[in-house]
Protein backbone atom coordinates (compact mmCIF):
# COMPACT_ATOMS: atom_id res chain seq x y z
CA UNK A 1 0.00 0.00 0.00
CA UNK A 2 2.55 2.82 1.16
CA UNK A 3 4.41 1.76 -2.57
CA UNK A 4 1.17 2.62 -4.22
CA UNK A 5 0.44 5.98 -2.27
CA UNK A 6 4.70 6.45 -3.17
CA UNK A 7 4.15 5.64 -6.83
CA UNK A 8 1.06 8.14 -7.00
CA UNK A 9 3.14 11.14 -5.07
CA UNK A 10 5.90 10.60 -7.75
CA UNK A 11 3.86 10.92 -10.63
CA UNK A 12 1.55 13.74 -9.43
CA UNK A 13 4.78 15.77 -9.09
CA UNK A 14 5.85 14.66 -12.71
CA UNK A 15 2.70 15.77 -14.23
CA UNK A 16 2.35 18.89 -12.05
CA UNK A 17 6.59 20.17 -13.23
CA UNK A 18 6.50 23.96 -11.99
CA UNK A 19 8.48 26.72 -13.00
CA UNK A 20 8.65 30.72 -12.90
CA UNK A 21 7.85 33.06 -15.27
CA UNK A 22 8.61 36.21 -14.22
CA UNK A 23 7.93 39.76 -16.24
CA UNK A 24 10.87 42.22 -15.56
CA UNK A 25 9.68 45.14 -17.26
CA UNK A 26 6.72 45.64 -19.44
CA UNK A 27 5.09 49.35 -20.70
CA UNK A 28 1.93 50.88 -19.22
CA UNK A 29 -0.16 49.77 -22.00
CA UNK A 30 0.34 46.02 -21.37
CA UNK A 31 -0.48 45.14 -17.86
CA UNK A 32 0.01 41.79 -15.81
CA UNK A 33 -2.14 41.20 -13.05
CA UNK A 34 -3.27 38.03 -10.88
CA UNK A 35 -1.12 34.42 -10.08
CA UNK A 36 -2.61 32.25 -12.29
CA UNK A 37 -0.68 29.43 -13.72
CA UNK A 38 0.68 29.82 -17.41
CA UNK A 39 1.68 26.58 -19.48
CA UNK A 40 4.73 27.13 -21.28
CA UNK A 41 3.29 26.30 -25.03
CA UNK A 42 0.90 29.63 -24.14
CA UNK A 43 3.87 31.62 -23.85
CA UNK A 44 4.12 32.36 -27.62
CA UNK A 45 0.39 33.31 -27.51
CA UNK A 46 1.19 35.32 -24.59
CA UNK A 47 3.99 37.25 -26.17
CA UNK A 48 2.49 37.80 -29.58
CA UNK A 49 -0.54 39.17 -27.75
CA UNK A 50 1.63 41.50 -26.18
CA UNK A 51 3.34 42.69 -29.45
CA UNK A 52 -0.21 43.46 -31.13
CA UNK A 53 -0.44 39.95 -32.70
CA UNK A 54 -3.60 38.06 -33.26
CA UNK A 55 -3.80 35.67 -30.73
CA UNK A 56 -5.36 32.43 -31.92
CA UNK A 57 -6.44 31.00 -28.57
CA UNK A 58 -8.33 33.15 -27.08
CA UNK A 59 -9.53 33.25 -23.47
CA UNK A 60 -6.83 30.56 -22.04
CA UNK A 61 -4.82 33.07 -19.33
CA UNK A 62 -6.07 35.99 -17.83
CA UNK A 63 -3.24 37.23 -16.47
CA UNK A 64 -2.23 39.96 -19.38
CA UNK A 65 -4.44 42.82 -20.37
CA UNK A 66 -3.98 45.50 -22.88
CA UNK A 67 -4.98 48.73 -21.64
CA UNK A 68 -3.48 50.93 -24.82
CA UNK A 69 -3.67 49.46 -28.13
CA UNK A 70 -1.75 52.17 -29.33
CA UNK A 71 1.60 52.29 -27.64
CA UNK A 72 2.46 48.22 -27.69
CA UNK A 73 6.03 47.07 -26.50
CA UNK A 74 8.50 47.46 -29.62
CA UNK A 75 10.43 44.13 -28.40
CA UNK A 76 10.41 41.74 -26.29
CA UNK A 77 13.76 40.37 -24.31
CA UNK A 78 13.01 36.55 -23.12
CA UNK A 79 15.87 35.06 -20.92
CA UNK A 80 15.46 31.52 -20.69
CA UNK A 81 17.28 29.91 -18.01
CA UNK A 82 17.40 26.27 -18.48
CA UNK A 83 17.65 22.89 -16.43
CA UNK A 84 16.05 24.68 -13.23
CA UNK A 85 12.72 25.07 -11.61
CA UNK A 86 12.66 28.37 -10.04
CA UNK A 87 14.50 31.72 -10.27
CA UNK A 88 14.97 33.66 -6.74
CA UNK A 89 14.54 37.05 -8.33
CA UNK A 90 13.84 40.20 -6.24
CA UNK A 91 11.91 42.08 -8.57
CA UNK A 92 9.15 41.61 -11.52
CA UNK A 93 5.78 40.00 -11.13
CA UNK A 94 6.33 36.41 -10.81
CA UNK A 95 3.96 33.49 -12.51
CA UNK A 96 3.50 29.80 -11.69
CA UNK A 97 4.72 27.96 -15.19
CA UNK A 98 3.47 24.98 -16.02
CA UNK A 99 7.05 23.69 -17.77
CA UNK A 100 5.27 21.44 -21.05
CA UNK A 101 7.49 21.94 -23.82
CA UNK A 102 11.23 23.14 -24.28
CA UNK A 103 12.45 26.38 -25.04
CA UNK A 104 13.54 26.23 -28.61
CA UNK A 105 9.84 24.69 -29.62
CA UNK A 106 8.44 28.28 -28.01
CA UNK A 107 10.98 30.23 -30.02
CA UNK A 108 10.21 28.48 -32.86
CA UNK A 109 6.75 29.06 -32.83
CA UNK A 110 6.81 32.32 -31.55
CA UNK A 111 9.15 33.14 -34.44
CA UNK A 112 6.72 31.58 -37.22
CA UNK A 113 3.75 33.61 -35.76
CA UNK A 114 5.84 36.51 -36.41
CA UNK A 115 7.01 35.90 -39.92
CA UNK A 116 3.99 34.90 -40.91
CA UNK A 117 2.87 38.70 -41.27
CA UNK A 118 6.23 40.48 -42.25
CA UNK A 119 10.17 38.51 -42.80
CA UNK A 120 11.84 41.76 -41.95
CA UNK A 121 11.64 41.57 -37.99
CA UNK A 122 14.76 41.49 -35.42
CA UNK A 123 15.02 37.86 -34.39
CA UNK A 124 17.61 36.59 -32.21
CA UNK A 125 18.39 33.86 -30.04
CA UNK A 126 21.91 33.40 -28.28
CA UNK A 127 22.36 30.64 -26.73
CA UNK A 128 25.03 31.54 -24.23
CA UNK A 129 26.52 27.98 -23.32
CA UNK A 130 27.80 28.06 -27.29
CA UNK A 131 30.71 30.66 -25.90
CA UNK A 132 32.00 34.05 -27.72
CA UNK A 133 33.73 31.63 -30.50
CA UNK A 134 30.62 29.99 -31.21
CA UNK A 135 28.82 33.21 -31.62
CA UNK A 136 31.09 35.09 -33.72
CA UNK A 137 29.84 38.12 -35.35
CA UNK A 138 26.28 38.33 -33.59
CA UNK A 139 23.26 40.43 -34.52
CA UNK A 140 24.06 42.68 -32.16
CA UNK A 141 27.73 43.12 -33.51
CA UNK A 142 30.69 41.99 -32.08
CA UNK A 143 30.33 41.10 -28.42
CA UNK A 144 33.68 41.84 -26.10
CA UNK A 145 33.02 41.00 -22.97
CA UNK A 146 35.18 41.97 -19.73
CA UNK A 147 38.11 39.49 -18.05
CA UNK A 148 36.40 38.22 -14.97
CA UNK A 149 38.18 39.20 -12.06
CA UNK A 150 38.95 36.51 -9.76
CA UNK A 151 38.96 38.40 -6.55
CA UNK A 152 35.93 38.89 -6.87
CA UNK A 153 34.44 35.64 -6.27
CA UNK A 154 34.02 33.90 -2.96
CA UNK A 155 32.88 30.83 -3.93
CA UNK A 156 33.11 30.09 -7.46
CA UNK A 157 36.33 29.04 -9.43
CA UNK A 158 37.72 29.88 -12.97
CA UNK A 159 40.17 26.69 -12.13
CA UNK A 160 36.88 24.37 -12.16
CA UNK A 161 34.93 24.05 -15.41
CA UNK A 162 31.32 24.09 -14.79
CA UNK A 163 32.03 27.55 -12.59
CA UNK A 164 34.46 29.12 -15.82
CA UNK A 165 31.33 28.23 -17.94
CA UNK A 166 28.79 29.79 -15.94
CA UNK A 167 30.94 33.43 -15.51
CA UNK A 168 31.76 32.98 -19.27
CA UNK A 169 27.79 33.54 -19.73
CA UNK A 170 27.46 35.77 -17.13
CA UNK A 171 29.93 38.24 -18.35
CA UNK A 172 28.55 37.62 -22.56
CA UNK A 173 25.46 39.09 -20.53
CA UNK A 174 26.98 42.16 -19.61
CA UNK A 175 28.58 42.26 -22.76
CA UNK A 176 25.16 41.96 -24.85
CA UNK A 177 23.93 44.67 -22.29
CA UNK A 178 26.51 47.32 -23.18
CA UNK A 179 26.27 46.74 -26.72
CA UNK A 180 22.42 46.92 -27.27
CA UNK A 181 21.95 50.59 -26.32
CA UNK A 182 24.37 51.35 -29.37
CA UNK A 183 23.31 48.53 -31.85
CA UNK A 184 19.94 48.24 -31.91
CA UNK A 185 17.68 51.33 -33.70
CA UNK A 186 14.30 51.03 -33.00
CA UNK A 187 11.38 51.00 -35.43
CA UNK A 188 8.28 50.57 -36.22
CA UNK A 189 8.87 46.41 -36.52
CA UNK A 190 8.75 43.66 -34.01
CA UNK A 191 11.73 42.63 -32.46
CA UNK A 192 12.55 39.52 -30.16
CA UNK A 193 15.58 39.30 -28.38
CA UNK A 194 16.06 34.97 -27.24
CA UNK A 195 18.93 34.99 -24.64
CA UNK A 196 19.01 31.09 -23.43
CA UNK A 197 21.74 30.19 -20.19
CA UNK A 198 22.35 26.67 -19.74
CA UNK A 199 25.28 27.16 -17.13
CA UNK A 200 23.50 27.24 -13.72
CA UNK A 201 22.46 24.24 -13.85
CA UNK A 202 25.78 22.25 -13.31
CA UNK A 203 26.32 24.08 -10.67
CA UNK A 204 23.00 23.19 -8.65
CA UNK A 205 24.53 19.58 -9.46
CA UNK A 206 28.05 19.75 -8.19
CA UNK A 207 27.22 21.70 -5.27
CA UNK A 208 23.70 21.65 -4.63
CA UNK A 209 20.96 24.17 -4.72
CA UNK A 210 21.10 25.38 -1.52
CA UNK A 211 25.12 25.51 -1.48
CA UNK A 212 27.20 29.20 -0.92
CA UNK A 213 28.34 28.28 -4.67
CA UNK A 214 24.53 27.98 -6.10
CA UNK A 215 23.71 31.24 -3.87
CA UNK A 216 26.62 32.96 -5.37
CA UNK A 217 25.97 32.10 -8.75
CA UNK A 218 22.11 33.35 -8.36
CA UNK A 219 23.11 36.54 -6.93
CA UNK A 220 25.53 36.90 -10.18
CA UNK A 221 22.76 35.95 -12.30
CA UNK A 222 20.28 38.18 -11.22
CA UNK A 223 22.95 41.12 -11.39
CA UNK A 224 23.23 40.48 -15.26
CA UNK A 225 19.56 40.55 -15.83
CA UNK A 226 18.93 43.94 -13.95
CA UNK A 227 22.32 45.42 -16.00
CA UNK A 228 20.03 43.49 -19.53
CA UNK A 229 16.55 45.09 -17.61
CA UNK A 230 18.49 48.50 -17.59
CA UNK A 231 20.05 48.30 -21.09
CA UNK A 232 16.79 47.81 -23.59
CA UNK A 233 14.93 50.31 -21.25
CA UNK A 234 17.33 52.27 -22.40
CA UNK A 235 17.37 51.48 -25.74
CA UNK A 236 13.93 51.25 -26.88
CA UNK A 237 12.84 54.13 -24.33
CA UNK A 238 10.72 51.71 -22.19
CA UNK A 239 8.45 50.20 -24.92
CA UNK A 240 10.09 46.78 -24.48
CA UNK A 241 8.65 43.52 -22.70
CA UNK A 242 11.13 42.07 -20.77
CA UNK A 243 10.23 38.64 -19.16
CA UNK A 244 12.49 35.61 -17.77
CA UNK A 245 10.88 32.24 -17.00
CA UNK A 246 12.65 28.42 -16.34
CA UNK A 247 12.82 25.75 -18.44
CA UNK A 248 13.82 22.19 -16.94
CA UNK A 249 13.92 19.74 -20.18
CA UNK A 250 14.57 16.47 -18.54
CA UNK A 251 10.56 16.88 -16.86
CA UNK A 252 9.21 17.70 -20.22
CA UNK A 253 9.76 14.09 -21.40
CA UNK A 254 8.29 12.65 -17.90
CA UNK A 255 5.42 14.96 -18.27
CA UNK A 256 5.44 14.06 -22.41
CA UNK A 257 5.20 9.81 -21.49
CA UNK A 258 2.18 10.19 -19.02
CA UNK A 259 0.44 12.33 -20.81
CA UNK A 260 0.78 9.71 -24.26
CA UNK A 261 0.12 7.08 -21.67
CA UNK A 262 -3.01 8.83 -20.46
CA UNK A 263 -4.24 9.30 -24.43
CA UNK A 264 -3.63 5.65 -24.99
CA UNK A 265 -5.86 4.48 -22.09
CA UNK A 266 -8.61 6.84 -23.15
CA UNK A 267 -8.79 5.80 -26.53
CA UNK A 268 -8.77 1.96 -25.80
CA UNK A 269 -11.32 3.22 -23.51
CA UNK A 270 -13.29 5.43 -25.83
CA UNK A 271 -12.78 2.30 -28.59
CA UNK A 272 -14.00 -0.27 -26.53
CA UNK A 273 -17.56 1.45 -25.75
CA UNK A 274 -17.86 2.02 -29.40
CA UNK A 275 -17.28 -1.25 -30.23
CA UNK A 276 -20.20 -2.59 -27.37
CA UNK A 277 -22.06 0.07 -29.12
CA UNK A 278 -22.16 -1.85 -32.29
CA UNK A 279 -21.96 -5.08 -31.06
CA UNK A 280 -25.21 -4.32 -30.16
CA UNK A 281 -26.67 -2.61 -32.63
CA UNK A 282 -25.53 -5.75 -35.15
CA UNK A 283 -27.45 -8.21 -32.86
CA UNK A 284 -30.32 -5.94 -33.23
CA UNK A 285 -30.34 -6.05 -36.97
CA UNK A 286 -29.73 -10.12 -37.01
CA UNK A 287 -33.05 -10.29 -35.01
CA UNK A 288 -34.58 -8.32 -37.94
CA UNK A 289 -33.16 -9.65 -40.35
CA UNK A 290 -34.51 -13.15 -39.01
CA UNK A 291 -37.89 -12.17 -38.52
CA UNK A 292 -38.09 -10.72 -42.19
CA UNK A 293 -36.75 -14.18 -43.56
CA UNK A 294 -39.49 -16.06 -41.81
CA UNK A 295 -42.24 -13.73 -43.19
CA UNK A 296 -40.43 -14.39 -46.43
CA UNK A 297 -40.39 -18.18 -46.17
CA UNK A 298 -43.96 -18.44 -44.96
CA UNK A 299 -45.20 -15.72 -48.12
CA UNK A 300 -43.29 -18.23 -50.28
CA UNK A 301 -45.12 -21.36 -49.58
CA UNK A 302 -47.73 -20.24 -51.48
CA UNK A 303 -46.30 -20.08 -54.48
CA UNK A 304 -43.54 -22.79 -55.07
CA UNK A 305 -43.55 -21.91 -59.47
CA UNK A 306 -42.25 -17.98 -58.37
CA UNK A 307 -39.92 -19.21 -55.40
CA UNK A 308 -36.90 -18.72 -57.33
CA UNK A 309 -37.39 -15.52 -58.48
CA UNK A 310 -38.83 -14.02 -55.30
CA UNK A 311 -35.94 -15.83 -52.99
CA UNK A 312 -33.36 -13.82 -55.51
CA UNK A 313 -34.89 -10.52 -55.28
CA UNK A 314 -35.35 -10.77 -51.69
CA UNK A 315 -31.89 -11.64 -51.16
CA UNK A 316 -30.50 -8.84 -53.76
CA UNK A 317 -32.92 -6.33 -51.53
CA UNK A 318 -32.20 -8.00 -47.97
CA UNK A 319 -28.48 -6.52 -49.35
CA UNK A 320 -29.13 -3.20 -49.89
CA UNK A 321 -31.18 -3.13 -46.78
CA UNK A 322 -28.31 -4.35 -44.75
CA UNK A 323 -26.13 -2.02 -45.96
CA UNK A 324 -28.19 1.04 -46.23
CA UNK A 325 -28.57 0.21 -42.43
CA UNK A 326 -25.28 -0.17 -41.64
CA UNK A 327 -24.43 3.45 -43.38
CA UNK A 328 -27.55 5.01 -41.11
CA UNK A 329 -25.76 3.59 -37.82
CA UNK A 330 -22.33 4.55 -38.69
CA UNK A 331 -23.95 8.21 -39.50
CA UNK A 332 -25.61 8.06 -36.36
CA UNK A 333 -22.90 6.85 -34.14
CA UNK A 334 -20.67 9.96 -35.73
CA UNK A 335 -23.44 12.18 -35.24
CA UNK A 336 -24.02 11.25 -31.20
CA UNK A 337 -20.37 11.74 -30.59
CA UNK A 338 -20.15 15.05 -32.33
CA UNK A 339 -23.05 16.06 -30.14
CA UNK A 340 -20.96 14.71 -27.19
CA UNK A 341 -17.60 16.62 -28.06
CA UNK A 342 -20.19 19.83 -28.70
CA UNK A 343 -17.51 21.22 -31.38
CA UNK A 344 -18.38 24.94 -32.24
CA UNK A 345 -18.40 26.16 -35.72
CA UNK A 346 -15.18 26.70 -37.74
CA UNK A 347 -14.02 30.02 -38.59
CA UNK A 348 -10.75 30.91 -41.27
CA UNK A 349 -8.30 33.03 -40.20
CA UNK A 350 -9.39 35.56 -42.62
CA UNK A 351 -12.90 36.01 -40.58
CA UNK A 352 -12.02 38.45 -38.37
CA UNK A 353 -10.32 40.38 -40.87
CA UNK A 354 -13.20 40.38 -43.45
CA UNK A 355 -15.76 40.89 -40.56
CA UNK A 356 -13.90 44.33 -39.43
CA UNK A 357 -13.76 45.48 -42.96
CA UNK A 358 -18.00 45.09 -43.53
CA UNK A 359 -18.19 46.74 -40.32
CA UNK A 360 -15.99 49.71 -40.61
CA UNK A 361 -17.29 49.97 -44.19
CA UNK A 362 -20.83 49.82 -42.95
CA UNK A 363 -20.15 52.10 -40.14
CA UNK A 364 -18.81 54.78 -42.73
CA UNK A 365 -21.35 54.66 -45.18
CA UNK A 366 -24.36 55.52 -42.99
CA UNK A 367 -22.46 58.36 -40.79
CA UNK A 368 -20.99 59.95 -44.76
CA UNK A 369 -24.72 59.35 -46.02
CA UNK A 370 -26.13 60.82 -42.94
CA UNK A 371 -24.16 63.54 -42.98
CA UNK A 372 -24.78 64.39 -46.61
CA UNK A 373 -28.42 64.28 -45.94
CA UNK A 374 -28.26 66.91 -43.23
CA UNK A 375 -26.31 69.50 -45.46
CA UNK A 376 -28.90 69.00 -48.16
CA UNK A 377 -31.95 69.32 -45.99
CA UNK A 378 -30.32 72.76 -44.50
CA UNK A 379 -29.50 74.08 -48.15
CA UNK A 380 -30.64 77.39 -48.67
CA UNK A 381 -32.32 77.68 -51.92
CA UNK A 382 -31.34 80.90 -53.29
CA UNK A 383 -31.16 82.54 -56.73
CA UNK A 384 -27.63 80.87 -57.11
CA UNK A 385 -28.26 77.15 -56.12
CA UNK A 386 -28.89 74.58 -58.69
CA UNK A 387 -31.94 74.13 -56.71
CA UNK A 388 -33.59 77.06 -57.19
CA UNK A 389 -32.79 77.26 -61.11
CA UNK A 390 -33.92 73.32 -61.72
CA UNK A 391 -37.32 74.07 -59.67
CA UNK A 392 -37.98 77.10 -61.42
CA UNK A 393 -40.83 77.42 -64.07
CA UNK A 394 -38.46 78.49 -66.66
CA UNK A 395 -34.48 78.14 -65.85
CA UNK A 396 -32.78 81.36 -64.95
CA UNK A 397 -29.55 82.77 -66.63
CA UNK A 398 -27.71 85.90 -66.69
CA UNK A 399 -28.06 88.79 -68.96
Amino acid sequence: MFKLFLCFVTALAVVNASGDFVVLHSPNSVLFNGNEEVEQSLLKEVLAAALGFTVKLRGVWSGISITDPFRLPEAVVAVAIEGVDSLNISKGKRFPLNVNEVEETTWQALRERLEERDNDNTLVRISLGDGLDALGQSALGELKPTPIDETSLQALSLRKEEDKKFLEEVQLLHAIAKKAPSAIKPDSKSDIYWLVISGLRPIFDAYGSNSTTSREALSLLNNALNVIHDAFIQAYDGQVLIVAFTNNASKVHHIRSVTLERQKRETTDTQDDQHGENKKIEDEEDSNTSRNDTSIYHSDMNSSTASSDIHGDSGISENQDLNNTEHKIYSNIQSIGQERLHLSKYYSENYPVIFNIFLWFGVAFVFSLLAICITISQMDPGRDSIIYRMTSNRMKKDN
